[in-house]
């Protein structure tokens, strides 16, 4: 049975670890230059600050996917804001709507912790905006990397 729920960071941080590897070998930009370290203690700071929100997808208890927002007032304008952080569907799932009902999911506790606007981003290279834009997203800018430190790009 598929359920959606919030879960702490630290409660889900296990099960969710084994895919950060594919996450970002699927969406990563300069892996070679900045390699995987996610900042597990700051997770921690934002989960009890009540500035992170992580719901999850289980099938049977198993996890899925997930989808993490990283929640603040917004700092040009008067309004509580989530950042999409991550969002994760094992491949094998993202046929049909889990991935949908994932991110409604998280839009209605989003709602409910009081959010008034949602920024969600897409990697080109796995574009998923027309998906968004049928949640009822907006494209409004586009976001450019350029790397500083060695390599090529420097």
């Amino acid at each position: 049975m598929i359920r959606y729920q919030v879960e702490k960071f630290d409660d889900a941080l296990p099960d969710m670890a084994p895919f950060f590897q594919d996450h970002m070998e699927e969406v990563g930009a300069d892996k070679s230059q900045f390699p995987l370290s996610p900042d597990i203690e700051r997770y921690r700071w934002m989960q009890e600050r009540g500035d992170l929100c992580l719901v999850t997808v289980r099938d049977d208890g198993k996890l899925i996917g997930y989808y993490c927002a990283v929640l603040m007032r917004h700092l040009h304008y008067d309004s509580r804001t989530a950042y999409t952080d991550v969002f994760y569907l094992a491949p094998d799932r993202r046929q049909g709507t889990i991935g949908i009902k994932l991110f409604k999911a998280a839009e209605d506790v989003l709602r409910m912790m009081g959010v008034e606007r949602i920024y969600t981003g897409t990697k080109l290279k796995l574009d998923i905006g027309p998906i968004l834009e049928r949640l009822g997203y907006k494209p409004i800018e586009r976001i450019y990397t350029k790397v500083t430190k060695g390599g090529a790009n420097a």
